[in-house]
């Protein structure tokens, strides 16, 4: 009140000098006001948009823009059969069981930007675009309330987007995106957060099992999901990724590793790159007895300084190593930092089997061979029975 009565004097003694306080005066209130007030939901709806709900049908079958005017409703799954390009700012609310597959000459283009994401999110979630299923607050968003986001097409793209509470909350899922087996498709920039899933589900949030090498995940963030990323023997990896939640750094995954499927992937890639340091890879969460270099054919897997490999325990005597070609393959196997041990190994990355404190043992895992065989017994390998 002081503040009006000051100025309204100098209106009366001032008027042509008032005029310009007041507009001083007004923008600073409109904008410490707005910063004040403003919400999740405020951020992200774009500028000189009346946004409003879009119901979408089972099919997408002409090329189709969507806009970032609208918040879309999945109440279907949506078959994406021709080009689909989704506006940054645009918001998608998804139905439980329900979500989004290319196909044939199907593709998605979500280019978000920092400030104006793409948001996949549940129909329950009212912290984007407001109370889309009309419930008050009958309900609120959980992890798996809807399917995921899954490429069976060639050249589709995620940039700048959030993909939350995905995953249907069954034991044979736990994925929000499931990059398939075809060329060039990726995930960049994206965080992938809520997605169903626990220690014993057998997927992840990330699911690039079948990915060729072409496929690219970079620079994205994973948080509050079971397990974050599902490689295959055709995957780059690189150390541009975050496994836990920017806001909280103790908010992390289940199982917080990227996991490589040996069985269900395609042909080991002639050469791969795994460079990621703040989580384990671990070999043999799904699998067979043994990771193979396929037989003498010079093929060679990269690591990075400070990358850790985790074997699991799920046979006797456990996961292994082989190289035909002998050491080479596996280049920078001694690098600094590099090391080999127990999936249960929390002294090394963390807690990435989710069961709590642990430490490995001997006899963990088999180790790491060349033809003969011959074992290898490196100074960085821990709990081996070689």
């Amino acid at each position: 009140m002081q503040s009006r009565q000051t100025f309204n004097f100098i209106k009366m003694k001032h008027n042509k000098v008032s005029l310009i306080i007041q507009g001083i005066l007004m923008g600073a209130l409109i904008l410490f006001g707005s910063s004040c007030k403003k919400t999740v939901e405020d951020i992200i709806t774009p500028p000189g948009c009346t946004v409003t709900v879009e119901e979408v049908g089972s099919s997408i079958d002409v090329p189709t823009t969507w806009d970032k005017c609208h918040i879309y409703h999945c109440a279907n799954f949506v078959n994406v059969n021709a080009a689909l390009t989704i506006e940054a700012g645009t918001i998608i609310k998804l139905d439980a069981q329900k979500g989004l597959l290319t196909a044939g000459s199907g593709s998605i283009t979500a280019a978000g930007t920092a400030d104006l994401p793409v948001i996949f999110t549940s129909s329950k979630d009212d912290s984007y675009g407001g109370d889309t299923n009309g419930d008050g607050n009958a309900t609120v968003a959980q992890k798996g309330d809807w399917f995921d986001i899954a490429f069976a097409s060639p050249g589709n793209s995620l940039d700048h987007c959030k993909i939350l509470y995905a995953g249907s909350g069954s034991v044979n899922l736990e994925r929000a995106v499931n990059m398939g087996d075809k060329e060039n498709n990726s995930i960049t920039n994206s965080v992938i957060a809520h997605t169903a899933g626990a220690a014993s589900q057998t997927f992840a949030a990330l699911d690039m099992s079948w990915s060729p090498i072409s496929t690219v995940a970079q620079n994205n963030t994973f948080f509050d999901n079971g397990h974050p990323v599902l490689i295959g023997i055709s995957s780059n990896f690189d150390n541009s990724n975050s496994f836990h939640n920017p806001d909280n750094i103790s908010q992390t995954n289940v199982c917080n590793g990227i996991f490589v499927d040996m069985v269900h992937a395609q042909d080991q890639a002639m050469l791969m790159t795994w460079s990621e340091t703040e989580v384990a890879y671990v070999l043999g969460g799904w699998s067979g007895n043994s990771w193979a270099m396929d037989g003498a054919q010079g093929k060679k897997l990269v690591l990075g300084n400070d990358v850790v490999l985790k074997f699991a325990r799920y046979t006797t005597p456990g996961f292994s190593i082989l190289m035909p070609d002998g050491p080479g393959q596996l280049e920078n196997y001694n690098g600094p930092g590099v090391a080999f041990t127990a999936y249960s190994d929390d002294s090394l990355k963390g807690d990435t089997n989710g069961d709590g404190p642990s430490t490995g043992f001997g006899g963990y895992w088999e180790g790491i061979f060349t033809n003969g065989p011959t074992w290898f017994s490196w100074g960085n390998m821990h709990f081996a029975a070689h």
